[in-house]
Protein backbone atom coordinates (compact mmCIF):
# COMPACT_ATOMS: atom_id res chain seq x y z
CA UNK A 1 0.00 0.00 0.00
CA UNK A 2 1.42 2.83 -1.04
CA UNK A 3 2.55 5.74 1.59
CA UNK A 4 0.53 3.96 3.95
CA UNK A 5 2.88 4.76 7.18
CA UNK A 6 2.29 8.53 6.02
CA UNK A 7 -1.25 8.24 5.47
CA UNK A 8 -1.14 6.21 9.17
CA UNK A 9 1.20 9.05 10.37
CA UNK A 10 -1.63 11.96 9.52
CA UNK A 11 -4.68 9.99 10.91
CA UNK A 12 -2.64 9.86 14.19
CA UNK A 13 -2.02 13.76 14.19
CA UNK A 14 -5.11 14.69 13.30
CA UNK A 15 -6.92 12.78 16.13
CA UNK A 16 -4.58 14.54 18.59
CA UNK A 17 -5.58 17.70 16.89
CA UNK A 18 -9.34 16.82 17.13
CA UNK A 19 -8.89 16.03 20.58
CA UNK A 20 -10.77 12.85 19.84
CA UNK A 21 -7.72 10.48 20.77
CA UNK A 22 -7.91 12.78 24.44
CA UNK A 23 -11.68 12.22 24.07
CA UNK A 24 -11.34 8.44 23.98
CA UNK A 25 -8.61 8.40 26.90
CA UNK A 26 -11.19 10.49 28.88
CA UNK A 27 -13.83 8.27 28.41
CA UNK A 28 -11.96 5.02 29.20
CA UNK A 29 -10.99 6.81 32.54
CA UNK A 30 -15.11 7.63 33.46
CA UNK A 31 -15.13 3.81 33.17
CA UNK A 32 -12.39 3.12 35.02
CA UNK A 33 -14.35 5.44 37.83
CA UNK A 34 -17.55 3.75 37.68
CA UNK A 35 -15.66 0.20 38.06
CA UNK A 36 -13.80 1.57 40.91
CA UNK A 37 -17.64 2.95 42.30
CA UNK A 38 -19.02 -0.18 41.66
CA UNK A 39 -16.81 -1.89 43.63
CA UNK A 40 -15.34 -5.84 43.23
CA UNK A 41 -18.61 -7.55 44.29
CA UNK A 42 -19.96 -6.59 40.70
CA UNK A 43 -17.47 -5.42 38.83
CA UNK A 44 -17.22 -8.38 37.08
CA UNK A 45 -20.69 -8.38 35.61
CA UNK A 46 -19.76 -4.56 34.06
CA UNK A 47 -16.66 -4.65 33.25
CA UNK A 48 -17.53 -6.64 29.41
CA UNK A 49 -20.25 -4.39 28.63
CA UNK A 50 -18.35 -0.85 29.08
CA UNK A 51 -15.82 -2.42 26.91
CA UNK A 52 -18.26 -3.49 24.91
CA UNK A 53 -19.95 -0.13 24.86
CA UNK A 54 -16.52 1.77 24.21
CA UNK A 55 -15.68 -1.04 20.90
CA UNK A 56 -19.25 -0.16 19.40
CA UNK A 57 -20.96 2.83 20.28
CA UNK A 58 -18.11 4.83 21.04
CA UNK A 59 -16.33 3.95 18.09
CA UNK A 60 -19.26 5.00 15.66
CA UNK A 61 -19.08 8.22 17.80
CA UNK A 62 -15.38 8.72 16.89
CA UNK A 63 -15.30 7.90 13.88
CA UNK A 64 -18.30 9.92 12.97
CA UNK A 65 -16.62 13.31 14.59
CA UNK A 66 -13.40 12.74 12.62
CA UNK A 67 -15.07 12.47 9.58
CA UNK A 68 -17.17 15.51 10.09
CA UNK A 69 -13.88 17.29 11.20
CA UNK A 70 -12.13 16.45 8.07
CA UNK A 71 -14.89 17.92 6.26
CA UNK A 72 -14.89 21.16 8.30
CA UNK A 73 -10.71 21.40 7.26
CA UNK A 74 -11.94 20.13 3.51
CA UNK A 75 -9.09 17.21 4.57
CA UNK A 76 -11.17 14.34 1.80
CA UNK A 77 -10.69 16.72 -1.17
CA UNK A 78 -6.89 17.45 -0.52
CA UNK A 79 -6.39 13.32 0.72
CA UNK A 80 -8.08 11.88 -2.70
CA UNK A 81 -5.94 14.23 -4.73
CA UNK A 82 -2.82 13.08 -3.19
CA UNK A 83 -0.47 10.19 -4.89
CA UNK A 84 -1.52 7.58 -1.99
CA UNK A 85 -3.62 4.87 -2.52
CA UNK A 86 -7.36 5.18 -1.72
CA UNK A 87 -7.09 1.83 -0.57
CA UNK A 88 -4.35 2.64 2.16
CA UNK A 89 -6.17 5.80 2.51
CA UNK A 90 -8.92 3.79 3.91
CA UNK A 91 -6.84 1.52 5.64
CA UNK A 92 -4.63 3.89 7.78
CA UNK A 93 -8.40 5.43 8.86
CA UNK A 94 -9.24 2.01 10.26
CA UNK A 95 -5.83 1.01 12.18
CA UNK A 96 -6.42 4.24 13.44
CA UNK A 97 -9.76 3.49 14.59
CA UNK A 98 -8.31 0.02 15.96
CA UNK A 99 -6.02 1.50 18.22
CA UNK A 100 -8.41 3.74 19.68
CA UNK A 101 -10.28 0.85 20.50
CA UNK A 102 -7.53 -1.50 21.46
CA UNK A 103 -6.25 1.61 24.06
CA UNK A 104 -9.16 1.30 25.92
CA UNK A 105 -10.02 -1.99 26.10
CA UNK A 106 -6.39 -2.72 27.67
CA UNK A 107 -6.84 -0.18 30.15
CA UNK A 108 -10.28 -1.12 31.17
CA UNK A 109 -8.82 -4.89 31.09
CA UNK A 110 -5.47 -4.35 32.98
CA UNK A 111 -7.42 -2.09 36.02
CA UNK A 112 -9.93 -5.36 36.42
CA UNK A 113 -7.23 -7.55 36.39
CA UNK A 114 -5.05 -5.69 39.07
CA UNK A 115 -7.68 -3.82 41.33
CA UNK A 116 -10.29 -6.67 41.12
CA UNK A 117 -9.01 -9.66 39.90
CA UNK A 118 -11.33 -10.28 37.00
CA UNK A 119 -10.33 -13.18 35.10
CA UNK A 120 -9.44 -12.63 31.31
CA UNK A 121 -8.49 -14.21 28.24
CA UNK A 122 -6.14 -11.45 27.28
CA UNK A 123 -5.69 -13.38 23.94
CA UNK A 124 -9.38 -13.90 22.76
CA UNK A 125 -10.36 -10.24 23.73
CA UNK A 126 -7.64 -8.42 21.85
CA UNK A 127 -8.73 -10.73 18.77
CA UNK A 128 -12.78 -10.10 19.41
CA UNK A 129 -12.13 -6.31 20.22
CA UNK A 130 -10.17 -5.93 16.72
CA UNK A 131 -12.85 -7.78 15.11
CA UNK A 132 -15.46 -5.63 16.82
CA UNK A 133 -13.79 -2.62 15.92
CA UNK A 134 -13.26 -3.33 12.59
CA UNK A 135 -16.77 -3.75 12.24
CA UNK A 136 -18.09 -0.50 13.92
CA UNK A 137 -15.80 1.52 12.12
CA UNK A 138 -17.03 0.40 8.90
CA UNK A 139 -20.97 1.03 10.60
CA UNK A 140 -19.51 4.22 11.73
CA UNK A 141 -18.45 5.46 8.44
CA UNK A 142 -21.74 4.29 6.72
CA UNK A 143 -24.03 6.50 9.22
CA UNK A 144 -21.74 9.25 8.84
CA UNK A 145 -21.68 9.52 5.52
CA UNK A 146 -25.46 9.47 4.68
CA UNK A 147 -26.02 12.53 7.14
CA UNK A 148 -25.60 15.94 6.95
CA UNK A 149 -24.05 17.10 10.13
CA UNK A 150 -23.07 15.73 13.65
CA UNK A 151 -26.80 16.34 15.14
CA UNK A 152 -28.13 13.34 12.35
CA UNK A 153 -24.93 11.54 13.60
CA UNK A 154 -26.33 11.24 17.05
CA UNK A 155 -29.73 10.72 16.02
CA UNK A 156 -28.96 8.14 13.95
CA UNK A 157 -26.58 6.61 16.45
CA UNK A 158 -29.47 6.55 18.94
CA UNK A 159 -32.11 4.77 16.24
CA UNK A 160 -28.90 2.53 16.04
CA UNK A 161 -29.08 1.32 19.88
CA UNK A 162 -32.41 1.00 20.46
CA UNK A 163 -32.87 -1.28 17.82
CA UNK A 164 -29.53 -3.36 18.08
CA UNK A 165 -27.48 -2.10 21.55
CA UNK A 166 -29.99 -2.62 23.84
CA UNK A 167 -31.94 -5.55 23.27
CA UNK A 168 -28.23 -7.40 23.54
CA UNK A 169 -27.99 -4.99 27.04
CA UNK A 170 -31.24 -6.24 27.93
CA UNK A 171 -30.39 -9.86 27.25
CA UNK A 172 -27.32 -9.59 29.29
CA UNK A 173 -29.05 -8.47 32.11
CA UNK A 174 -31.51 -11.10 31.81
CA UNK A 175 -34.43 -9.05 31.25
CA UNK A 176 -35.18 -10.92 27.89
CA UNK A 177 -35.48 -14.79 27.82
CA UNK A 178 -32.96 -16.78 26.50
CA UNK A 179 -34.86 -17.28 23.43
CA UNK A 180 -34.83 -14.41 22.29
CA UNK A 181 -31.04 -15.27 21.46
CA UNK A 182 -31.91 -16.53 18.03
CA UNK A 183 -33.35 -13.37 17.11
CA UNK A 184 -30.40 -11.41 18.20
CA UNK A 185 -27.90 -12.53 16.35
CA UNK A 186 -29.13 -10.89 13.66
CA UNK A 187 -27.60 -7.66 15.54
CA UNK A 188 -24.20 -7.11 15.08
CA UNK A 189 -24.41 -5.68 18.29
CA UNK A 190 -24.99 -8.87 19.85
CA UNK A 191 -22.55 -10.89 18.36
CA UNK A 192 -20.01 -8.44 19.99
CA UNK A 193 -21.08 -8.82 23.62
CA UNK A 194 -21.03 -12.53 22.91
CA UNK A 195 -17.35 -12.39 22.19
CA UNK A 196 -16.39 -9.99 25.02
CA UNK A 197 -18.53 -12.16 27.70
CA UNK A 198 -16.45 -15.35 26.02
CA UNK A 199 -12.98 -13.43 26.54
CA UNK A 200 -14.42 -12.73 30.28
CA UNK A 201 -15.22 -16.62 31.17
CA UNK A 202 -19.09 -16.51 30.19
CA UNK A 203 -19.70 -19.95 29.04
CA UNK A 204 -20.70 -19.17 25.19
CA UNK A 205 -21.13 -21.87 22.56
CA UNK A 206 -18.41 -22.04 19.90
CA UNK A 207 -21.23 -22.22 16.45
CA UNK A 208 -22.41 -18.61 18.50
CA UNK A 209 -18.99 -17.45 17.85
CA UNK A 210 -18.13 -18.68 14.91
CA UNK A 211 -20.92 -17.28 13.30
CA UNK A 212 -20.90 -14.02 14.91
CA UNK A 213 -17.19 -13.74 13.94
CA UNK A 214 -18.26 -14.77 10.24
CA UNK A 215 -21.51 -11.87 10.56
CA UNK A 216 -18.96 -9.37 11.48
CA UNK A 217 -16.45 -10.14 8.74
CA UNK A 218 -19.20 -10.16 6.50
CA UNK A 219 -20.57 -7.11 7.20
CA UNK A 220 -17.50 -5.39 7.16
CA UNK A 221 -16.33 -6.37 3.69
CA UNK A 222 -19.97 -5.47 2.15
CA UNK A 223 -19.97 -2.09 3.99
CA UNK A 224 -16.12 -1.51 2.91
CA UNK A 225 -17.10 -2.16 -0.62
CA UNK A 226 -20.59 -1.29 -1.67
CA UNK A 227 -20.84 1.96 0.81
CA UNK A 228 -18.04 3.19 2.34
CA UNK A 229 -15.62 3.09 -0.77
CA UNK A 230 -18.15 5.17 -3.38
CA UNK A 231 -19.78 7.10 -0.42
CA UNK A 232 -16.60 8.51 1.27
CA UNK A 233 -15.54 9.84 -2.78
CA UNK A 234 -18.71 11.11 -3.18
CA UNK A 235 -18.46 13.13 0.37
CA UNK A 236 -15.34 14.53 -0.63
CA UNK A 237 -16.30 15.24 -4.07
CA UNK A 238 -19.77 16.90 -3.05
CA UNK A 239 -17.63 18.98 0.12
Amino acid sequence: MHNFSVLLKGEMQRLLRYKILQISFVVTLLWLGVLFLIGSEHVGDFVPLFIFMDVSMMTVLLVGANLFFEKQENTLKTLLITPSDFFALIASKFVASLYLGLQSTVFIALFALFMFDVSIAFVWLMMFVLLITFAHTALGFTFTVYVKDFNGLLAFIIFYMFIFAFPSIFYALGILPSSAEVWLMFSPTHASLLMIDFAFGVSVSWWLLVIGSVYLVLLSLFLIRFVVSPKYVETAVRE
